[in-house]
């Protein structure tokens, strides 16, 4: 007999992009039968193919949709438990809206655009827990991670032309989206707590991704200047934290953030 961890599946929303593409393949890797869910089916399908499918797993699955509509959530749930057991839900998915890759300064937020960030990095991830409870086992081992952000905590920057720290382009409508999903991880912690279900989230600094690498240089120097370990994170350091919260490992965390950011916010 051998001691093989049963085959369960899990969700990743967002898992189209940059870091939800790395996170998708992790989970593959550790033996998940991953549902790649993204608004772009082409992202969320390149993704999908690339994934590991261990010996015997009936492979892995592609939702794509808006996450902000309750059906297309659905859908990711019941794509899950056909290829497995549901035991993972990782909520990567989000906008930060920007000018040209500078912050979008308060009075420049428009009605329609706070709403859309509320919607997509905190009703989608709402929406997919609510969709996934009912198939979530009970006996421990089901884990979701939340995606958050260094702003959770520490909010945005001043303006544009302001030279104090920090230094950081999302817009306010950005910090109160992932806030609010930190206050909703914490939240969910305690109320999942008695059905053994763990609910935690990893929030990162600044992360080497596609778009951060299109920086210039001089902001490139600007931005890692404020950072104690004087570098960007990597996407596969994300996937580390991830991989944790939603093993045995971390059978005793619940409800906590776990900040990944180069010593930028030590408290």
């Amino acid at each position: 007999m051998t001691n093989t961890p049963p085959l369960r599946s899990a969700i990743v929303t967002g898992g189209g992009g940059g870091i939800g593409s790395v996170i998708a393949r992790r989970l593959a890797e550790t033996g998940y039968a991953v549902v790649v869910a993204d608004t772009s089916e082409e992202a969320a399908a390149r993704v999908a193919a690339s994934l590991h499918i261990e010996d015997g797993a009936a492979g892995h699955a592609v939702v794509a949709g808006d996450l902000t509509l309750r059906a297309v959530n659905r859908r990711a749930v019941d794509a899950a438990i056909d290829l497995a057991p549901l035991g993972a839900i990782v909520n990567a998915v989000g906008i930060a809206p920007k000018d040209a890759g500078m912050k979008r300064e308060f009075q420049d937020i428009s009605e329609d655009e706070w709403d859309l960030i509320m919607a997509v990095n905190v009703k989608a991830p709402m929406l997919l827990v609510q969709e996934a409870l009912a198939h979530l086992p009970v006996d421990g081992t089901a884990s979701i991670v939340n995606l958050l952000s260094i702003t959770s905590k520490l909010g945005t920057g001043g303006r544009r032309e302001d030279t104090f720290p920090p230094l950081l382009p999302s817009s306010v409508a950005y910090a109160a989206s992932k806030a609010a999903l930190q206050n909703m991880t914490a939240s969910l912690g305690r109320e999942f707590a008695s059905r053994r279900i763990r609910v935690n989230g990893v929030a990162p600094g600044f992360v080497a991704t596609t778009m951060t690498g299109g920086m210039p240089d001089e902001q490139t120097r600007t931005m890692t200047a404020q950072i104690p370990m004087a570098r960007f994170g990597q996407p596969d350091e994300i996937a580390d934290a991830i991989e944790f919260l939603l093993s045995p490992k971390a059978a005793y965390i619940t409800g906590a953030s776990l900040d990944i950011n180069g010593g930028m916010l030590t408290c």
